[in-house]
């Protein structure tokens, strides 16, 4: 049990609560904002106008349709990689946490045998003399 109590005071909390937040807003708005994407096939009509009666205005139209949908795409890949920047750091933080419990694990394991030892040795003694 004081293993898992040591565990939770080695995480940086502060850290971690005051990240949260954010973290939760971002993933949040990243989701409805792919969620409310129009559907290809509106797109997909205007190219095939634009296509087949090759109407400069129609290709006019679909350029500057295809150059904000590619403006959104990149902001919302911007803030993924923010996003996938900012978990990746908090998992960090976790593994390196998790690598000084099992370290003192081990330590502790080893310091827990050799006061073993040192019981069973004394009680020996005790018990000859």
């Amino acid at each position: 049990m004081s293993v898992w109590l040591t565990a939770l005071k080695l995480v940086p909390w502060d850290d971690v609560l005051k990240s949260t937040p954010g973290l939760v807003r971002q993933a949040r708005q990243l989701f409805r904002s792919s969620k409310g994407q129009q559907p290809a096939s509106a797109s997909q009509e205007v190219a095939a106008e634009a296509l087949d009666g090759r109407d400069p205005k129609a290709m006019a139209a679909l350029v500057r349709g295809l150059h904000e949908r590619v403006q959104v795409l990149e902001k919302e890949q911007r803030e993924t990689a923010a996003l996938l920047e900012s978990l990746a750091e908090q998992q960090e933080m976790v593994v390196q946490t998790l690598g000084a419990l099992r370290a003192r694990a081990k330590l502790l394991t080893a310091v827990c045998g050799v006061l073993m030892l040192a019981v069973v040795g004394l009680l020996t003694w005790v018990s000859r003399h």
